[in-house]
């Protein structure tokens, strides 16, 4: 049953993460990769680590996914004649989908019948709060900081973006 279950958030995340890079409306594509963030939560709840795939969910799916969304909405201009046109996906993609699928399958056979070594796994350290704590504030501390400066300087230039013209200060 999980082997089930992981190919098919497997699958799930790969065609919700294309659909994402080929939409054409920037909120459509948002919502596709809440679908992707949301389908890679369940790969990390079948791996054991059920933090990592909570914290996946609040944090990115949650968060920072509704803070795209509200800034994609501010700052999203009239639809373009040809953005409202459908594209249907490329025929190459569609052509290469069978073949990377028997890829897929036939490397998961392989690694099933020991011909492919995998790197020993251990669940009692994979997604454990101690272990994302010591990383995320230990040896990480200085990105993690920047990368929340960063998204307060993201937010304060989104909202500087969606006044109104006459409210603008600098101009």
């Amino acid at each position: 049953m999980e082997t089930v279950l992981f190919y098919l958030f497997g699958a799930l995340t790969l065609a919700t993460a294309v659909l994402c890079v080929t939409s054409r409306n920037a909120v459509v594509a948002a919502v596709w990769l809440i679908a992707s963030l949301a389908s890679s939560a369940g790969l990390f709840a079948l791996l054991s680590a059920p933090l990592l795939a909570i914290l996946q969910i609040l944090v990115y799916a949650g968060a920072i996914m509704v803070l795209f969304l509200f800034v994609i909405m501010m700052l999203q201009g009239p639809e373009l004649p040809q953005e409202r046109r459908r594209r249907p996906l490329p025929r190459l993609l569609l052509l290469a989908l069978p073949p990377a699928a028997g890829v897929v399958i036939a490397l998961a056979w392989a690694a099933r019948l020991g011909l492919i070594p995998l790197a020993p796994y251990d669940p009692a350290r994979a997604g454990t709060m101690a272990r994302v704590a010591d990383v995320l504030l230990g040896r990480h501390l200085l990105a993690f900081e920047l990368v929340s400066v960063i998204l307060l300087v993201a937010i304060i230039g989104a909202l500087a973006l969606g006044r109104r013209e006459e409210e603008r200060p600098w101009r």
